[in-house]
């Protein structure tokens, strides 16, 4: 996270970091200075969007919090190589003292000891290169035969400050072009020894869409060529999904901070008090997983755990926005935060805003002012799949898994997935949201995916 500070509440920052913790390992993913609030411009936020399908499912949710079962997990291999690699970009903006740790982009690499294809595979939203998710992909596929880099989501901190352009995360084609960016200068850079036969792209969440976005950038260009793109479990409206985790936030946890630290102060109780009952040392991830199927025991905590993840990841993208974009929503530009000042009050702010107070008072703004002829309307339509459905539709080398019951969909994206895929499309019964990442079937449809050997059945 970007925020960190010196304040006098360590116990505070400690029993949240705990809890944020917590969270990112159930969903297996990663993760004052206040101006005044800046009157928004009249900018109207992304519609209300229609119910997801999954929602009020409690074992949608519960997949989405556990993920998949040990039992039903695929073979993987025993050891898998792993490289990091930091690279400085050489189109990087200037990076505000407070973002000093994060001037190269972070990356992890696998390579195979023979000529092979290379598999890039992108994060989910607001997360870095080394998930655990990652983690789980880059074990299938290196054990398939790939060469494996794992790359952050571009709206994770660490690639707005060393990577975009634009310092403003969240458009799908801005991103897709900084990816494609990127992924040129790290495949350029790789030891001489690796040979790459083929490229593809994949990625999960918002990732999947990324990967999507990448793919068809590349077939205009071609300066890197890529094969064959596989997106998981895929936002078909990027606002709307977001809109969707935000309703959840609300009903689940409410406004105000009240309902917030409530929900940490319980979580690092239980937490606290399993801790003190069990024989460990340290805190790891296994202790954190563990613990969390304990803490959470209602559909409304699981609910809960959900949202406020999403929300931590967001509060991230927000302050980078605003502090690029010069917005001043939280961030005085003229006196922008130094290394070492508090930021605690900065995080409770915007812990409390959802993604629509992010596009009405940073997105917006900044790109009304750097595309003549946009409107807030064509900028949220600029965001959906449709922008490049007739490629989909028409290019047999693109693919999607998802899940009848996925938190970001609705039935409408769903179906618009499946007309716009056809055949190349896996619809699972059960997994929420990457819920069923790592599952036997799961990893065996990717895997036929890449090589072009999906039969298209239904599964």
């Amino acid at each position: 996270m970007i925020f960190s500070d010196t304040s006098s509440a360590q116990e505070s920052r400690i029993q949240r970091r705990l809890v944020q913790l917590t969270l990112a390992a159930m969903l297996l993913g990663a993760t004052s200075v206040h101006g005044a609030d800046s009157l928004a411009p009249p900018i109207a936020p992304p519609a209300a969007p229609g119910r997801p399908a999954g929602l009020a499912d409690s074992a949608a949710l519960r997949a989405t919090i556990f993920g998949t079962p040990p039992q039903d997990m695929a073979s993987m291999p025993s050891r898998v190589p792993l490289a990091e690699i930091n690279i400085a970009l050489p189109w990087s903006r200037p990076i505000p003292d407070v973002f000093w740790f994060d001037r190269k982009l972070r990356v992890w690499f696998s390579a195979q000891d023979k000529p092979a294809p290379l598999a890039i595979v992108i994060s989910g939203t607001g997360n870095d290169g080394n998930t655990a998710k990652l983690s789980v992909l880059r074990s299938a596929l290196y054990g398939a035969g790939y060469h494996v880099l794992t790359m952050p989501s571009p709206t994770f901190p660490g690639f707005i400050v060393s990577t975009s352009s634009t310092g403003v995360a969240g458009d799908l084609m801005q991103d897709g072009r900084d990816l494609y960016a990127a992924m040129q200068q790290i495949v350029a850079h790789l030891p001489r020894r690796v040979r790459i036969t083929d490229v593809d792209v994949l990625g999960y969440s918002l990732g999947g869409a990324n990967a999507a976005i990448v793919k068809s950038i590349a077939g205009k260009e071609g300066k890197l060529r890529i094969h064959r793109a596989v997106m998981i479990n895929p936002p078909v409206n990027l606002f709307s999904s977001i809109g969707r985790l935000d309703e959840l936030f609300a009903l689940s946890i409410g406004s105000g901070d009240e309902g917030v630290e409530r929900l940490y102060r319980r979580l690092y109780a239980e937490l606290a008090n399993l801790y003190r009952a069990s024989d460990r040392v340290q805190i790891d991830e296994d202790f954190i997983l563990g613990a969390a199927a304990t803490a959470l025991k209602t559909d409304a905590e699981y609910s809960a755990a959900i949202a406020l993840s999403f929300r931590i990841n967001l509060e991230d993208m927000f302050f980078a926005g605003d502090l690029y974009a010069g917005t001043g929503v939280v961030v005085d530009p003229k006196h922008p935060p130094k290394v070492g000042d508090s930021l605690e009050e900065t995080q409770r702010i915007l812990r409390n805003k959802p993604f629509s107070e992010y596009f009405t008072k940073v997105f917006a703004p900044y790109y009304l002012k750097h595309r003549p002829n946009s409107t807030a309307a064509s900028l949220i339509a600029d965001n959906r799949l449709s922008i490049i459905g007739a490629t989909l539709r028409n290019d047999a080398d693109y693919y999607a898994q998802t899940n009848s019951d996925d938190l970001i969909l609705n039935e409408q994206e769903l179906a618009w997935l499946r007309d716009t895929l056809g055949s190349r499309i896996a619809v699972y019964d059960h997994g929420g949201h990457l819920g069923n990442v790592g599952e036997r079937q799961q990893i065996a449809d990717m895997l036929d995916m890449l090589a072009g050997r999906w039969p298209g059945a239904a599964k």
